[in-house]
């Protein structure tokens, strides 16, 4: 059984560290400058949350749905955009980092 933790622990490490790595790897080796890169994932995650909210606003008066389905939904919304918020942010502070940056406060 220990040993089996080892394995997961080793695994789960490792996949940390390479995500990490994969990550600057990425973003030194981007095809766009960092400030187009940023507007392409801001782009395309606004897109996306406007097409959801517009999902859901022509949904609203529909009868098929109960209040619980409407209420999920709209959790499951405000969620995607708050994790997007913080991706967002912490994308620009990695930019920031490897330009060499001061950091700024983030709300």
């Amino acid at each position: 059984m220990e040993q089996q933790d080892k394995f997961y622990k080793g695994l789960f490490f490792g996949a940390v560290l390479g995500a990490a790595a994969g990550t600057i790897m990425g973003l030194l080796f981007a095809p766009h400058k960092g400030s187009e890169t940023q507007q392409i994932i801001s782009g395309k995650v606004k897109l996306a949350l406007d097409k959801a909210t517009d999902l859901y606003e022509s949904n609203e008066h529909d009868g098929a749905y109960s209040n619980d389905a409407k209420k999920r939904s709209q959790e499951i919304i405000d969620t995607a955009r708050d994790e997007a918020k913080k991706i967002l942010n912490e994308a620009n502070s990695i930019i920031r980092d490897i330009k060499g940056y001061p950091k700024t406060q983030e709300n």
